[in-house]
């Protein structure tokens, strides 16, 4: 029966005129958004494959000369992205790219590319994900806002309840129906799109791969209990809408909210809530911990004779000269580890503050299901602000191997020389910057993304079960309206 009912409805979905237009417009756009999408990635990518391997170039001929200056002159990181990323750009567009690796700095990821977008590209930016979060909600909206309550301004709803047709099976055939009617748009333009999207996009790194598969199974469940939970709200306020005007009016105002409203203010209370630090503070309170380290350029510093005294009572020796390592290279190493221990507590504070506002979005998802879904899909497609954070971390781990390498050479190869001659008279070779390897990131694996938005996923699941008991609900209450 059940079936019946729905194949009744999936006919006369597709023969509405209003829904086959408004469908082609959906798949086109969507079709659409993919297509630019796998552009922009495409070219992005040999962009960034083009700059890395540059970079690397010029790292392996910067040609002789010493390994601290070599460590100033620094290298460049370049942030990879996943393929889904064509589909949702969620925050890509305002976190950095690419990260300058140098000793003495921790730098933090620049570039963002929506610094050198207009602010009508801005506004205007369409992706496969913003399709799928806010246009195809409206179309369910147009599917599902007259199926009880037009038929109950018709008249048809009490004669097929008066045949014996349970009401919770009728609804059960137009919730299916819905869905059906759905699928008939989103599957082929999905098709479509994401075969004509990986063929342009052309990606075969291993790295960029990982575990895509499983996280393109994770993404498609996550939408279509994202659509499920909709189409049951739906078809709830028709039930209890006394017509279907109403119903539509209703649906349009929660679509408003819950879309356009919630996350908006959430990222406001976020910030309210947990407010972050300027720059001027973060680098501000960086010197004042970087002040108590060894100052390695610097002689004559109090701080600097003061390790002098403690690497010649360790070693038990007189006279810096004497010391088995340079003392030079030393200093440059107490100074880096100094400042990592200034970098990790102070980053580390700016980390837990945006790990508090994300937590804080994403538990307005429990207001919200489009909140959920969003942090799901730029999750999964490596475009959050954590997948930026990863990079930076990685890119910082990176940075402080380099430079141990760098100082460890000149720890070795300058021992017994004065200050002058080890930091300007001593120079490497490409033997010490081969040795570098080159940089690598790997996008976090499905498990750890699914742990960072147990929250997100949580608040969907409960959407899904509060659209099933609230369709419940209706169902019963709405049978005392026919």
């Amino acid at each position: 029966m059940i079936l019946r009912i729905a194949n009744k409805e999936f006919t006369e979905i597709v023969r509405d005129g209003r829904f086959v237009w408004t469908s082609l417009i959906l798949a086109v756009l969507f079709i659409v958004a993919m297509a630019t999408g796998a552009q922009r990635y495409s070219a992005d990518r040999h962009m960034r494959d083009a700059a890395a391997a540059e970079e690397r170039g010029n790292w392996l001929n910067q040609g002789a000369q010493n390994p601290h200056t070599a460590g100033h002159y620094g290298v460049y990181a370049f942030k990879p992205a996943t393929p889904l990323a064509l589909f949702d750009p969620g925050y890509d567009d305002y976190t950095g790219t690419l990260q300058y690796l140098e000793v003495h700095v921790e730098n933090r990821a620049s570039f963002p590319p929506a610094a050198d977008g207009t602010s009508l590209q801005r506004f205007g930016a369409l992706s496969g994900s913003t399709v799928m979060q806010l246009l195809t909600p409206l179309l369910i909206i147009l599917l599902t806002y007259a199926m009880i309550a037009g038929e109950r301004e018709d008249g048809t709803l009490r004669q097929v309840l008066s045949v014996g047709v349970p009401r919770s099976t009728l609804i059960a055939g137009k919730a299916l129906g819905a869905l059906m009617g759905l699928g008939v748009v989103l599957v082929p333009a999905a098709l479509i799109g994401g075969v004509g999207a990986a063929l342009t996009a052309g990606q075969t790194d291993v790295h960029a791969l990982v575990d895509l598969p499983e996280k393109i199974a994770v993404l498609a469940a996550a939408y279509v209990v994202f659509f499920i939970t909709l189409i049951c709200f739906s078809l709830a306020v028709s039930m209890l809408s006394r017509s279907s005007a109403v119903a539509l009016t209703s649906l349009v105002a929660f679509w408003i909210v819950t879309a356009l409203l919630i996350p908006r203010v959430g990222g406001d209370l976020s910030r309210v809530l947990y407010p972050t630090p300027s720059s001027f503070q973060i680098e501000a309170e960086i010197e004042r911990g970087r002040e108590a380290g060894p100052h390695p350029h610097e002689a004559t510093h109090p701080n600097h004779i003061a390790f002098e005294q403690r690497m010649l009572r360790k070693y038990h020796v007189k006279r810096a000269k004497d010391l088995p390592y340079s003392l030079t290279g030393l200093a440059l190493q107490a100074d880096e580890d100094w400042a990592s221990r200034v970098f990790d507590q102070t980053y580390g504070k700016v980390r837990r503050i945006f790990a508090a506002q994300n937590r804080v979005r994403q538990a307005l998802g429990t207001l919200s299901p489009f909140v959920a879904i969003k942090a799901i899909s730029s999750s999964l497609s490596g475009t959050d602000v954590e997948y930026s954070n990863d990079f930076s971390t990685a890119g910082e781990q990176y940075r402080r191997s380099m430079v141990r390498v760098l100082n460890r050479d000149i720890m070795t190869n300058t021992a017994h020389m004065d200050n002058f001659s080890a930091e300007w008279g001593y120079t490497a070779n490409g033997s010490l910057w081969s040795r570098i390897p080159p940089f690598d990131y790997d996008p976090p694996r499905i498990g750890t993304i699914l742990a960072r938005n147990i929250t997100a996923i949580a608040c969907l699941a409960g959407w899904l079960l509060a659209s099933l008991a609230f369709l419940t609900v209706a169902v019963r209450l709405g049978g005392r309206k026919v």
